[in-house]
């Protein structure tokens, strides 16, 4: 990212600039982006003050994933056009909406919303019925539906609707995966029941908008690639326990950097909005996420050093690795988990996707989820254990009911027990299991 261009950015929020004063920062003497100061929800949480808030015409929560600590994303009419530009460049380029019959089935949590010129646009929310009913109501009247969720929602849908009598392989139908880190397993599972190639992941945030980093079909062959390549995988990520998500982004819309912190082995993604025309424009902002950046040079010159043909068109090419949140207990991480949950399929067609890791006692304790109407007998369990037998931890399954951690669909999961309520979530699970 150019610095005079950033600088231009910068002089346009004089809120900012006196930020970088009290720090000691002189703007004139900034040379490169490294020298500006990384920000956090905390820096987005005053910034939003420091602006016209009467030009916002959309305001979006962040998830608050990471406990009560919310931030926002603030958009004028200038962002909305341009996010409805940038959906509709995406849908066109990738399904060809500018000339097929489009539904898209927006199942989104809480206040994202999706605009689009080229499809129709169905706001559904997080209920299964409700989608199904759209589906079977107006399916037939598109040449394609297009259904846009968070992963679990999504397995539940799918899983729902083979129940409903919905052919799924026979409709017009592809996925767009968003809202938290998946494994490759997760689309190969997805896809027995509506098809293969139907399932694309995406990634955007409150705070930058929707769709930002995507997958192409270079990413998608890049990620097979190198899941089953170890050598690969060794050369690119080191000894990373997990394959990462591989996403695309434009770099003029947005700059991405990964940043090593004195606490984490895994580099934060930091970005930078291009548009100089942004409400709330993102300089350094650590997401929260964690990552690296990658060229397509880069990559290509591991690919052929291991006797495999480059996949990556243009060498210019800049490639986000996506290493999902850096939590983990005991170096055990969910990514780790959901890799073994849909490699095995039939262990994936027993649960809703949703666990927890927590330490106790000094092992690592694994709670999972299971769909309604499967209980944890001992035949299960077996399965589960053989399953996870490479991974140092006690499984414990639960019936659907008696979880103790609330599957809504309108909130994130937090996979990782914080340190804070281990207690409180032990006693809750020994009170639930005394009532079985």
């Amino acid at each position: 990212m150019k610095i005079n261009h950033l600088k231009k950015i910068i002089r346009k929020w004089p809120a900012y600039e006196k930020f970088l004063e009290k720090r000691g920062i002189n703007l004139l003497k900034v040379k490169k982006l490294s020298d500006l100061p990384v920000v956090d929800k905390e820096f987005i949480s005053w910034a939003i003050h420091s602006l016209p808030l009467y030009k916002v015409k959309n305001i979006i929560p962040s998830s608050g994933s990471a406990g009560n600590s919310f931030s926002f994303g603030l958009f004028g009419d200038t962002d909305l056009r341009r996010s409805t530009n940038s959906i509709d460049t995406v849908l066109q380029t990738r399904f060809n909406t500018g000339h097929k019959k489009t539904l898209l089935l927006n199942m989104m949590p809480g206040s994202f919303s999706l605009h689009s010129s080229s499809v129709s646009v169905a706001s559904v929310g997080v209920r299964t019925d409700t989608a199904i009913s759209v589906i079977k109501s107006f399916g037939s009247s598109f040449d394609q539906m297009i259904l846009v969720g968070e992963p679990l929602f999504l397995k539940s849908l799918i899983e729902l609707g083979v129940q409903e009598s919905i052919s799924w392989q026979y409709l017009p139908l592809y996925i767009i995966v968003g809202g938290e880190w998946t494994p490759e397993s997760y689309g190969n599972y997805i896809e027995t029941f509506v098809g293969p190639q139907r399932v694309i992941s995406s990634m955007g945030m409150a705070e930058l908008g929707l769709g930002y980093f995507y997958e192409t079909d270079e990413t998608i062959m890049l990620r097979h690639m190198i899941a089953r390549e170890r050598d690969v995988f060794k050369k690119l990520f080191g000894d990373l326990d997990f394959c990462p998500m591989i996403f695309a982004y434009d770099e003029n819309e947005v700059f991405a950097e990964s940043v090593i912190e004195p606490d984490s082995n895994m580099g934060s993604i930091v970005l930078s909005t291009v548009n100089p025309d942004r409400t709330l424009p993102l300089i350094r902002y650590k997401c929260g996420d964690k990552g690296e950046i990658l060229s397509g040079e880069q990559i290509n010159r591991v690919l052929k050093e291991y006797g495999h043909i480059p996949l990556l068109s243009s060498p210019d090419t800049k490639i986000l690795a996506h290493f999902g949140r850096g939590k983990s207990t005991s170096n055990i991480y969910p990514e780790q988990i959901k890799e073994i949950i849909f490699d095995n399929w039939e262990i994936a067609a027993t649960t809703t996707g949703n666990f927890k890791l927590s330490k106790s006692s000094g092992s690592v304790q694994l709670a999972v989820q299971l769909k309604q109407g499967i209980l944890p007998d001992h035949v299960w369990e077996d399965k589960y254990k053989q399953a996870f037998l490479n991974l140092p931890l006690k499984i414990k399954l639960y019936s659907f009911t008696h979880f103790p951690h609330l599957l809504d669909f309108e909130r994130k999961v937090n996979y990782v027990c914080d340190s804070d309520s281990r207690t409180k979530i032990r006693r809750e699970a020994e009170s639930l299991s005394a009532t079985l």
